[in-house]
């Protein structure tokens, strides 16, 4: 589909808490540099490691990463916030943070609301300081319990790699159900790391598409691509549903970059659950911004979308035949049978 300008809603400090449904057991708190010191409005992104631009937006590089995450596994994201700002000079934070670990000072957090006992899961995610992860982050591990919870890191670094914060965070949590592997990004390469982010999840095995296993229980379809019909899956969710009720559906398809062929449609879904920033090849979602489904079908191993979908069903058939389609095609959805 289209580009968009539209980006990500950041979240404040306190964390966005939703139902308590198995995908909102997931939290990913993060400190970032880029939300705990007071930059000008005009700071040049481009010549600071500790922020990236994008469409015009200004994110911390840390927090960057989480939104990252979250695109691929959903939960709730919470901003770790110190009560005194760090210095935007970097040499100061570095002189700030070498004190403080000295000292063995635990810097004080901006209150939340945050209710750590819903959360199975917790992502922690920081950049590199003095080969460790900030005072901030072993003060937010010393005031919530994260005892019997999983535990995963990720942080940035300017070159340096992890250091010993995955011990020694290790070591704050002694209760922790288990501590999977982290991942270490070089602050340059964090704004075009999500495939390697989306990678690492699926390694770790935390990645919602690992559990999708439940969406596949679906009703049986046919896709009638020109004079092909293919098979597929119209999944069992109420957003999926909701658009069976139209079956049989027509769109007139229109290819885009070389991945996916979309089309607009002539009802507006209520049930609009589930929105991702990934895909994976044979992925027939609906798109709310642009109001469209679309067939996904190729580069799977560069998922990133610029704005959400959510995936309605699969086309379990051979993909190849998209790759020979005219640029405009027209696309029936049908129950099969």
């Amino acid at each position: 589909m289209p580009q968009s300008q539209t980006t990500v809603e950041l979240e404040s400090s306190t964390t966005d808490q939703g139902e308590n449904t198995d995908e909102s057991r997931v939290l990913i708190a993060y400190f970032s540099l880029g939300r705990n010191a007071e930059y000008p409005d005009d700071v040049d992104a481009s010549t600071s490691a500790s922020l990236v631009l994008e469409n015009g937006q200004q994110y911390g590089t840390t927090e960057y990463m989480a939104n990252l995450i979250q695109q691929n596994v959903g939960g709730d994201i919470h901003m770790i916030q110190t009560i005194n700002p760090y210095p935007t000079d970097f040499d100061a934070v570095v002189d700030r943070n070498h004190a403080e670990m000295d000292a063995d000072t635990l810097p004080e957090l901006v209150e939340s609301d945050l209710d750590i006992s819903q959360y199975d899961t917790v992502f922690i995610g920081y950049p590199i300081w003095a080969t460790n992860a900030p005072q901030a982050i072993f003060s937010f591990l010393s005031e919530y319990d994260l005892a019997d919870k999983t535990i995963i890191p990720f942080c940035t670094h300017d070159g340096y790699g992890a250091g010993s914060s995955y011990t020694d965070i290790a070591e704050a949590v002694p209760g922790a159900a288990q501590v999977l592997d982290g991942l270490a990004i070089q602050a340059p390469d964090v704004s075009g790391a999500a495939g390697t982010v989306a990678q690492w999840l699926q390694e770790i095995g935390v990645d919602k598409k690992s559990d999708e296993n439940v969406q596949a229980k679906g009703t049986a379809i046919t896709i009638a691509v020109g004079d092909t019909v293919l098979d597929g899956v119209i999944y069992d969710t109420e957003l999926a549903k909701e658009i069976q009720e139209y079956f049989p559906l027509t769109i007139s398809a229109v290819g885009f970059g070389g991945r996916e062929f979309y089309g607009g449609v002539d009802f507006y879904p209520e049930n609009l659950e589930g929105g991702q920033r990934t895909f994976e090849n044979g992925d027939i979602t609906y798109c709310e911004a642009h109001h469209n489904m679309a067939i996904f079908y190729a580069q799977t191993d560069n998922p990133v979308l610029s704005v959400d979908v959510i995936p309605i069903g699969k086309v379990t058939s051979d993909l190849s035949i998209f790759d020979e389609l005219p640029n405009n095609v027209d696309i029936t959805f049908a129950l099969a049978g």
